[in-house]
């Protein structure tokens, strides 16, 4: 068995599940009936992940220790929990540190024909996938995508020199060995129902939370570690430089347009600053061409950074992308401070 064979039949979980969102999201975190089948196949895939792990903790599968400290910012549930963010605010936080620290990743959604394959700020979006090449861009830091994390990681330090590694996801990907794990939760829909995918949105038991370094949470959660994200700016695509405030769109018709996980998160932090928005959601890592803006090209349509690394290639000047900050509690930059101190001794 592959070492990331766990991580596969997580994503064609995940894959499946897309195909009927709205009903998934009801049974998974609005109390919804979860059907016998959807048990059956949790308590299989329950079953899939308590041998795996036993086989990892026996040595039957090796784990890698590698060379430098590796930092896992990973979660245990299925769809977006807020680890690019983070994974762009900790490593632009060990560099000012004095560190220096690379990224790997899965680089989902990219159809690379190298692995792994080291990402450049100006790569390819459609080889390197949406997540890293944004990494690579807000960060100008070693990116290196590729199925095998080990194999990426090992690439990444030989190549580039970086005396930290960290895996934007990766929690399941046993192979990697890890100094520290921070696993990250959306504050609003937490573990859900509690239960292990399909019927739940649990990649993992729920007990696995107590053997990880630091639980973050996206969004505002009141004695919990957690950052909010903030509107950093608004700049026309493909042209950074011209940028707009955000009171400039609340007095007009406004398309907001999002291709991730959780396109509810982008659509509140856009009605929060006073936007009056019309939604338009679309797949997680969707592929965007010209035809997705058609019928509003008279309309301004405001997208994310994620989106925004697919759509560089397209002239559209009617388009502008929302960039975003991490905004993050002393609390929990001094819990942060604490891991990379213990790591980096």
């Amino acid at each position: 068995m592959p070492s990331y064979s766990k991580a596969k039949c997580c994503r064609w979980m995940e894959v499946i599940m897309a195909m009927n969102e709205n009903k998934i999201r009801q049974r998974w975190y609005g109390g919804g009936k979860v059907g016998m089948f959807a048990k059956m196949a949790a308590a299989l895939f329950s079953f899939v992940v308590s041998v795996r792990s036993k086989l990892f903790q026996w040595g039957v599968f090796k784990t890698h220790q590698l060379k430098v400290p590796v930092i896992i910012v990973g979660n245990i549930t299925a769809g977006g929990g807020g680890k690019t963010p983070m994974v762009i605010w900790l490593t632009n936080h060990l560099k000012s540190l004095g560190y220096k620290p690379g990224i790997v990743s899965r680089g989902y959604g990219g159809t690379r024909k190298v692995e792994p394959m080291y990402i450049t700020p100006n790569a390819n979006p459609l080889a390197s996938g949406d997540e890293p090449l944004l990494m690579a861009k807000r960060t100008q830091l070693p990116v290196m995508v590729g199925k095998d994390r080990v194999k990426a990681a090992k690439a990444l330090i030989k190549n580039y020199s970086v005396n930290v590694v960290v895996s934007d996801d990766g929690m399941q990907h046993l192979a990697l060995g890890r100094d520290a794990e921070i696993v990250m939760l959306d504050a609003k829909w937490r573990t859900g129902n509690h239960l292990m995918m399909p019927a739940g949105p649990l990649r993992e038991p729920l007990e696995r939370l107590n053997s990880v370094d630091l639980v973050v949470f996206k969004g505002k959660f009141e004695g919990q570690h957690h950052y909010e994200l903030a509107i950093d700016c608004i700049h026309q695509l493909n042209h950074a430089q011209n940028t707009k405030d955000s009171a400039e769109f609340r007095n007009q018709k406004v398309v907001a347009m999002a291709g991730i996980a959780n396109p509810n998160g982008f659509f509140s932090l856009l009605s929060n600053v006073g936007m009056a928005i019309i939604k338009h959601p679309l797949p997680d890592h969707h592929n965007f061409t010209a035809t997705d803006f058609k019928g509003h090209e008279e309309t301004m349509v405001l997208i994310t950074e994620k989106d925004a690394v697919k759509c560089e290639s397209l002239n559209l000047p009617n388009v502008w992308v929302v960039k975003v900050k991490a905004v993050i509690p002393a609390t929990t930059v001094n819990a942060l401070n604490q891991i990379i101190d213990k790591v980096m001794k």
